[in-house]
């Protein structure tokens, strides 16, 4: 048997080059103006065809504004606007219009545009049965297909919004017993809002592609947009002329319809920026906290490991203590999650210090106030206490010659947990905060509360040289906390 050959087609150069250039900016406004000479012929071919008199844009001048068409128009655009901000809660709509969908979710925007569409003509349906009439023919839609998903599924959505109107028509006026024939030109092909649909959808896509996005796209091209379609609609009119007062009110209406959803789609752009942006701030901070767990001070470890040597010698009860207190602090290091809680941190920092009174002696006196009860068991951030408290020590008091007191209180205080730790050691200049290493571990924490609560939850640090340092931490306690836990 011989082994079948695979024949691959290439496209030639030249329609290579022919579509790359359509595909661009220049192509887009060629491929515009292309497009609205051909709905302007198509529209003059259909007036000769009905031998309607001559007309002339004199005739629309001046055009005239008349404030109950500005009104009927958003009270019947409204309904598909209400559906539009709907969608952006479903994920593939959502994912479209932040330019992050793939095809299938770009498929699935068309889709659900198209049934909003036809929900917004069931509406109008329902007006003519009341005898109420309508006004609009689905231009806003599609005009939005177009500006969000660009000229192919805007022309989709186009010709889609175009039958939708003449379905519409259909079921106003039913014609007697005809042929399907005789409906699709009658109802269909012979209609002057089919081919001014058509091209609005496919000319926003186009100007969209034209001129890029943008608020103003979405307003002032919009806006126009939906006038020049008013305009080829009333050219299928035997004298267009007198439905010029719909003009101006239409592309009012229109431009700030759809200004007000650019605006929306603007602002879940930002909200997803800023989401993104929290979220790498989160990471960093979780690395950051991934870097403390695992950046054990080594001076810490030697002068621990020194400390419980010489107990060795002296107090092998006391050395044997401080190895379990340096396992605990080895252990909750390696062991705590992202929030911890507060019994942990707590007890985390009392293992610390019982190392470092054990070395430093009669220099490090220590007072707690602690709180009981239900508080213990409240989430906090990990490594926030001990952080402070190793700060307080080694920057503050070991450099004393003789030592100080080291006061630490957790309370609750209303709807907040407070954390706070005060020395009389050296003091230090809070000019130098993020600066020099002996303010780094406070900076961290610093940034990472505010980064989890709120500019608002910051390090509250007080410090003078010579006279020591007080650092004030405040989280909120968790909604429904009981008022009487302490």
């Amino acid at each position: 048997m011989s082994k079948g050959r695979v024949v691959t087609w290439v496209a030639p150069r030249g329609w290579v080059r022919a579509y790359a250039w359509l595909t661009s900016r220049s192509g887009a406004v060629f491929a515009l103006g292309a497009a609205t000479l051909a709905a302007w012929g198509y529209l003059g071919g259909l007036r000769r065809l009905f031998e309607h008199e001559p007309w002339s844009l004199r005739a629309f001048w001046p055009p005239g504004f008349d404030a109950y068409v500005l009104g009927l128009a958003v009270q019947e655009w409204t309904v598909p606007v209400g559906l539009v901000g709907l969608l952006t809660l479903w994920r593939p709509f959502r994912r479209t219009a932040l330019g992050a969908g793939g095809a299938r979710d770009r498929l699935g925007a068309a889709l659900a545009l198209a049934g909003v569409q036809l929900v917004y003509f069931t509406y109008l349906w329902a007006l003519e049965r009341r005898e109420v009439g309508h006004l609009t023919q689905g231009e806003l839609v599609a005009a939005f297909a177009g500006l969000l998903l660009g000229p192919g599924w805007g022309l989709v959505l186009g010709v889609l919004s175009g039958l939708g109107a003449s379905a519409l028509n259909l079921l106003t006026w039913p014609p007697e017993p005809t042929s399907w024939a005789d409906i699709g030109r009658w109802y269909v092909l012979y209609t002057s809002h089919f081919a001014a649909l058509i091209w609005l959808g496919l000319a926003a896509g186009l100007l969209r592609r034209a001129l890029g996005g943008g608020v103003a796209l979405w307003v002032l091209g919009g806006g126009g947009l939906v006038l020049a379609a008013r305009f080829f609609t009333l050219l299928g009119e035997p004298v267009p002329a007198e439905g010029a007062g719909t003009l101006l009110p239409l592309g009012l209406a229109g431009a700030g319809l759809l200004g007000g959803l650019g605006l929306m789609l603007q602002a879940l752009r930002l909200q997803e920026a800023e989401r993104r942006a929290r979220e790498g701030e989160l990471a960093l901070t979780q690395a950051e906290l991934a870097a403390l767990r695992a950046q054990i001070n080594p001076h810490f470890l030697f002068n621990a490991l020194n400390t419980i040597r010489y107990f060795v010698r002296t107090d092998p009860d006391q050395a044997r203590t401080l190895l379990l207190k340096l396992s605990e602090v080895f252990q909750r290091v390696l062991r705590s999650g992202a929030f911890v809680p507060l019994a942990d941190e707590i007890a985390y920092a009392e293992a610390y210090l019982a190392l470092e009174q054990a070395r430093l002696g009669e220099r490090l006196r220590v007072e707690w106030s602690r709180p009981s009860g239900g508080l213990l068991e409240t989430r906090v951030p990990a490594l926030v206490l001990e952080p402070l408290v190793e700060n307080a020590v080694v920057h503050g008091l070991a450099p004393k010659p003789g030592g100080g007191t080291l006061r630490i209180l957790v309370e609750r205080w209303g709807d907040e947990l407070v954390l706070q730790v005060r020395d009389d050691g050296v003091g230090f200049d809070t000019s130098r905060l993020g600066k020099e290493t002996t303010s780094i571990a406070l900076a961290n924490i610093d940034a990472r509360m505010r980064m989890l609560y709120g500019e608002e939850r910051g390090l509250r640090i007080e410090s003078e040289p010579g006279r020591g340092t007080r650092v004030e931490l405040r989280l909120p306690l968790p909604p429904g906390f009981a008022e009487g836990t302490r």
